[in-house]
């Protein structure tokens, strides 16, 4: 097997820290709004993510075509925006999903 330096640019963007977790906050397909995001914690450390890792991965995502901006209209009829999931997004956390299992499978036989 050639084992040689291959760029993961895909991977590396989406194992970026915070991304996965704002991409499943939002697999409801809902838009969300930047602070929503500042409830979620990196499961590793437990600590919140900082206001400038959540812009940065919306950013990043958005780029991606993982995310859309969504305006939406409070109550007041003020607007708002946020952000939604796509239909690449989608497929994207599912994809994670299946790679995390079949990592899991790999360490656990060792």
């Amino acid at each position: 097997m050639d084992l040689s330096k291959r760029r993961f640019r895909w991977l590396d963007m989406i194992l970026s820290e915070g991304a996965l977790d704002l991409l499943e906050s939002m697999k409801d397909e809902k838009p969300r709004y930047f602070k929503q995001f500042r409830e979620l914690r990196n499961e590793r450390t437990g600590r919140r993510y900082s206001p400038s890792t959540i812009s940065s991965r919306l950013k990043e995502l958005i780029n991606l075509g993982a995310l859309e901006r969504a305006i939406t209209k409070t109550g007041s009829g003020r607007e708002v925006a946020g952000y939604r999931i796509t239909r690449m997004g989608i497929k994207a956390l599912e994809l994670s999903y299946d790679y995390e299992d079949k990592l899991e499978g790999v360490f656990k036989k060792g």
